[in-house]
């Protein structure tokens, strides 16, 4: 197990699933999270599991008990069994709002404007067009004393930091949070759906998609910035910067 941490292993092949653990817990485990958050490519040959075979057995290996109670479960209702319609339909796939809108409440798939956070995203993409990095506007958040979106949801019980009552530093702004605002094209009033995906059910780490994998719709809700604004924004970010050794400015 040591190996695979440390990405020395690449496949796992076994004669059958008795060999991945001592009872079928374990084995779900290993073979529903631990191989896949690892990248390790699992195969139990008299068991025809492989992992990267979508139509293999992966159940095969549950003791008959199990595979009673299993079977038992009543079929999903027609609405449940296709997960991603929804979010094919363009409807939001988020637990929650991004920072800056709340979920109206007469429609769970409807965001409104939060004002209060909506002014930080404005201020966030006016002040990258005047010239300032994603750190420097961290650094002017932090001295405003601007709760931090993480911050601003556990005020609110919602979000990571939803069962907290402290926050030991509030305003800590990051230029990571700050990027990952300005990259957002829902700002525009874009629903982006399926940006990323998990590896397993069991499994709470999310793996990003390829940005060719998403599904955008546009006009979905009401914009918090336009689209001019947006793409000046990624515009400027990608352009470099370089240091002018006279006057000491940064110069585009």
């Amino acid at each position: 197990m040591a190996d695979i941490e440390a990405g020395k292993v690449a496949h796992v092949i076994v004669k059958d699933m008795s060999r991945a653990g001592r009872d079928y817990l374990q084995t779900g485990f290993y073979t529903e999270v631990f191989f896949r958050q690892h990248g390790v490519h699992f195969v139990a040959i008299a068991n025809g599991v492989d992992s990267d075979d979508q139509n293999s057995d992966e159940f095969a290996p549950l003791p008959q008990h199990h595979e009673r109670m299993v079977s038992a479960r009543p079929e999903p209702q027609a609405e449940n069994r296709h997960p991603c319609q929804g979010g094919e339909s363009g409807k939001p796939t988020t637990n929650c709002a991004i920072y800056g809108y709340k979920k109206d409440p007469e429609n769970k798939y409807h965001w409104l404007i939060d004002e209060e956070a909506a002014a930080v995203v404005r201020r966030i993409f006016r002040l990258t067009i005047e010239g300032k990095g994603p750190y420097d506007i961290a650094r002017i958040l932090f001295d405003d004393k601007i709760d931090t979106p993480a911050v601003y949801f556990g005020k609110q019980n919602k979000g990571i930091w939803k069962s907290k009552e402290e926050f030991s530093n509030p305003y800590n702004w990051s230029g990571y949070v700050v990027g990952q605002i300005l990259s957002k094209p829902e700002y525009m009033g874009h629903t982006v759906n399926f940006r990323s995906h998990k590896q397993s059910y069991k499994d709470k780490n999310a793996v990003m998609n390829p940005k060719e994998d998403w599904l955008i719709f546009e006009d979905t809700h009401e914009a918090i910035v336009d689209r001019e604004t947006w793409e000046l924004a990624q515009k400027l970010r990608k352009t470099p910067k370089r240091i002018d050794t006279l006057g000491g400015k940064r110069i585009r």
